[in-house]
């Protein structure tokens, strides 16, 4: 994220240190209010991104070297996913979820049930009549219209048209949900850079100093 953060302008703070040697010393700071997204435009055109799925403990650096060829643009990674805490919202390792799993858990509770959710099934025709994964209560249902239920013809589930999910499938699914990633392809890279570049040049004004610099207000402490 380094190169991320070289990218942001600054802002001139007075100092307020007791080392500082008068009234017109200041600090350079990076202005971590500057923020910049990706245009709606890109993001609503699905041509402009690549299906990613991220393998093992694949990192955004890692990620951004296989795809851009530089592990510097990790934050371009994240930016195409509105990815912002990447504690949660990125995949963990395989290290940090058993930690995750053990400190959480008992042995007895990640074999409980979780919730019930629905299998998939088609009629005689191909046609979905229920489609997979819908949480639903353990004794849910369907019937059709002349009354029959639907059934499950898998003997190993007894016929229900329903399974159990324990604790341990259900983290272990919500982890590997976060490894489907959108990529911004490298062909509109180059337009993504001017555009952020763009944005983090600072417009003239009364604190202007340069495109990448503007003071502020001088405050006092009493």
């Amino acid at each position: 994220m380094s190169n991320y953060f070289n990218r942001l302008p600054n802002l001139e703070y007075p100092s307020l240190l007791k080392t500082r040697r008068g009234s017109g010393d200041t600090i350079r700071v990076k202005n971590l209010f500057r923020r910049a997204k990706i245009r709606e435009d890109l993001f609503a055109n699905i041509h402009e991104f690549d299906k990613y799925n991220i393998i093992g403990d694949d990192r955004p650096d890692t990620v951004s070297e296989e795809i851009y060829g530089t592990p510097d643009l990790d934050w371009v990674i994240l930016m195409s996913n509105n990815i912002i805490d990447i504690k949660n919202e990125w995949p963990m390792t395989q290290y940090d979820l058993n930690t995750y799993l053990n400190e959480k858990y008992t042995q007895q509770q990640l074999v409980d049930i979780h919730h019930y959710e629905t299998l998939q099934f088609r009629d005689e025709k191909g046609r979905l009549v229920v489609p997979a994964g819908q949480v639903v209560d353990e004794d849910w249902s369907l019937e059709y219209f002349d009354g029959t239920q639907l059934r499950n013809t898998d003997s190993n589930l007894a016929g229900r048209p329903v399974r159990s999910v324990s604790f341990f499938e259900y983290e272990i699914k919500k982890n590997d949900e976060k490894r489907n990633i959108n990529i911004l392809k490298r062909e509109v890279l180059s337009m993504f850079m001017k555009d952020f570049n763009r944005i983090m040049k600072y417009d003239k004004s009364s604190q202007y100093v340069d495109k990448k610099l503007k003071k502020t207000e001088n405050i006092r402490l009493k």
